[in-house]
């Protein structure tokens, strides 16, 4: 088998064993090497669209097994995070219409994913008449 990274020609101790050593595999963890996928057919339905948070490049994920959800590849991932202090937090904005009381309301928290009341007492009064129903 022939390294991608230095051109050496190696035997394999393992059979998922891409490089010949520790160096080329960690040299192609570090640029990027590892971050090539095959593109699946332009045909394929869009499962998912957003943009990289690093290089706001638009990404169009086709394939199930590609858990990409807020970067472009592992290189982005890796400058965003070492450079994160720097970075403001994107702000999230989401609106949802209230379970009990019909109300659309806004959410901008990043840490507020789950809520689907407007107010304590909506929930309150919601959970009640479930509890009375049973």
């Amino acid at each position: 088998m022939i390294c991608p990274i230095c051109g050496k020609e190696f035997t394999p101790r393992r059979s998922i064993q891409k490089y010949c050593s520790y160096e080329c595999r960690r040299y192609a963890n570090r640029h990027g090497a590892n971050d090539v996928r095959p593109e699946k057919s332009s045909t394929a339905p869009v499962i998912r669209e957003f943009r990289c948070l690093k290089c706001k490049k638009l990404v169009k994920v086709r394939d199930r097994s590609d858990g990409r959800m807020k970067f472009c590849s592992q290189h982005c991932e890796k400058l965003y995070w070492k450079h994160s202090k720097k970075v403001k937090a994107a702000t999230v904005y989401r609106e949802f219409t209230c379970k009990e009381c019909g109300k659309v309301v806004a959410v901008t928290d990043p840490l507020d994913r789950r809520r689907i009341f407007c107010c304590r007492q909506c929930r309150i009064r919601w959970f009640s008449r479930r509890s009375a129903e049973k």
